[in-house]
């Protein structure tokens, strides 16, 4: 089944708090639509490395762009594994 990923809401923050720690940058709440799996696997995620899910989502994210961003310059990615050896390219379809 594919995901669906449905935007519901956009609007800055406004609490002080929140302002005062990113300054520079401003927060956008998004509300998404995940199935059970996809969902059970973001939390997995955050609780193995220690992070909230709106930072898992946040890297998520991050490495997504950066993967199309690299494919839409042409480069391929790869991924080294040093203890056995072998490079394995990513390919998105």
């Amino acid at each position: 089944m594919k995901e669906q990923w449905i935007m519901t809401s956009i609007h800055p923050r406004n609490d002080t708090k929140s302002s005062r720690r990113q300054s520079a940058e401003k927060i956008v709440r998004l509300n998404v639509n995940l199935n059970s799996d996809t969902a059970e696997a973001l939390k997995d995620l955050a609780e193995e490395r220690g992070i909230s899910v709106t930072e898992a989502v946040r890297r998520a994210i991050s490495v997504y762009k950066y993967i199309e961003d690299e494919v839409s310059a042409g480069h391929k990615v790869q991924i080294a594994d040093k203890v056995n050896k072998t490079v394995t390219e990513l390919v998105l379809i």
